[in-house]
């Protein structure tokens, strides 16, 4: 019952976490605390041109983006999924044209700053929608299909408020004529398509993925350095080296690089990676990662335990110290192994004070470092940064459930009681 009751307790806080990524700002902040997301509504807008003369398909595109754009920034505050627009003219689709809810938000701060809108406002805007496909537009002309509309309007709360703002202005040239209104479950997951878009300005086509694969990049060859130059110099201190008094000599001095505190080491280690030609790179970040001092000591307590007899069997029978160790050795420390790769693998991945300091150029972000820099910029949102951190401990959540046994074992046999 403790165990369940710890297992329920630890997970609340990620399960809230997901939860909020999937919010909107409202059902962030509500009192009481909501659990569950509203779900995201779809809204349709039907505009009839009829009767004007108008033939431009840039007129057309800039009364689609003030009819979707104006309304929805009066009312950011609800759940909108996407806003659809569809122009009519004599009966015929003149042309289509859909924001979502994640490219709003995206453009929201450039397009849409403020409440306060005007018939020219749109002329400088739209260059901006268009350069960063905020928005889809559609055009048939004189080739759409007819098209049969009835005048109608939903009777809901967020369709009246579009449609008492299309008749409290003159900012639309065509008139509405119908809004109808869905929800659309799928939309509420908005906020982790919007991160992506946002994180494509500094990192590139790969957006937010990109941070991540730095991230992973940097935390497997870590690990896997740590494994192979832990696992060696943990065997040799505790089957090689025959002097005890040399034995003891390495084990304190390995020992000893653990007093040093990580922050006195970041100039040295700075002024290192600029000598070596390796600022704004992956391999900066990696290689203060190689060895540590706690890493060997554990394999050489792991080590201990291994029969000194089956060892020196094998080299009866001719094997070299490498084959034994890779033979012998390292198939009876998967624990050992598994526990290293864990322990090396939560502070890396989790790393940020190094990652930013030898590391300018965006691209070779970490996800930490992007975490602290997207949440300086005014498109981002709360759930977003939910949903980046959320996404973050994805890999955490799967290396604990699929090698808690292995780390059980390296425990018990490594020298570490407690």
């Amino acid at each position: 019952m403790v165990t369940i009751s710890f297992v329920i307790f630890a997970l609340i806080p990620i399960l809230w976490m997901f939860a909020s990524s999937l919010k909107t700002e409202k059902d962030i902040n509500s009192y009481p605390p909501k659990w569950l997301p509203t779900i995201p509504q779809s809204i349709q807008v039907t505009i009839d041109y009829t009767g004007m003369d108008e033939t431009d398909p840039a007129f057309y595109e800039k009364d689609a983006m003030r009819a979707m754009w104006y309304p929805w920034m009066k009312n950011i505050r609800e759940s909108i999924g996407d806003v659809t627009i569809t122009g009519v003219k004599d009966g015929r689709k003149l042309y289509t044209a859909e924001t979502v809810s994640s490219m709003f938000f995206v453009g929201q701060p450039k397009v849409v700053p403020t409440t306060i809108f005007n018939d020219k406002m749109m002329d400088k805007k739209l260059p901006i929608i268009q350069e960063n496909k905020l928005s889809k537009f559609e055009w048939e002309g004189d080739s759409g299909k007819s098209i049969a509309v009835t005048p109608s309007i939903a009777e809901s709360d967020l369709s009246s408020r579009f449609s008492a703002f299309y008749q409290s202005n003159e900012l639309i040239k065509g008139q509405v004529v119908a809004i109808s209104e869905q929800s659309n479950w799928v939309r509420v997951f908005s906020s982790y398509m919007a991160l992506n878009k946002i994180a494509e300005d500094t990192a590139g086509a790969l957006g937010f993925a990109q941070y991540f694969l730095n991230s992973a990049i940097i935390t497997v060859a870590s690990v896997l350095v740590q494994m192979v130059l832990g696992g060696l110099a943990g065997y040799t201190l505790a089957h090689l080296i025959e002097s005890k008094k040399w034995k003891f000599f390495w084990i304190m001095f390995f020992l000893a690089t653990i007093m040093i505190p990580d922050i006195s080491l970041l100039l040295p280690m700075y002024l290192l990676m600029k000598d070596l030609g390796l600022v704004n790179s992956l391999l900066a970040v990696i290689l203060p990662h190689t060895a540590w001092g706690i890493i060997i000591f554990l394999f050489k307590g792991f080590f201990d335990q291994v029969s000194k007899e089956l060892l020196q069997a094998a080299r009866v029978d001719g094997a070299t110290e490498l084959r034994t160790f890779l033979q012998i050795v390292t198939p009876l420390s998967i624990p050992i192994f598994t526990t290293v790769g864990v322990m090396t693998f939560i502070p890396v991945w989790n790393e940020f004070l190094w990652p930013l300091v030898v590391n300018s150029s965006p691209k070779y972000w970490t996800f930490t470092v992007a975490l602290n820099d997207l949440q300086n910029q005014p498109s981002v949102l709360q759930n977003m940064l939910m949903a980046s951190a959320f996404v973050s401990m994805i890999p955490l959540l799967l290396i604990f459930l699929f090698s808690q046994k292995y780390i059980e074992k390296g425990v018990a046999f490594s020298g570490v009681k407690g």
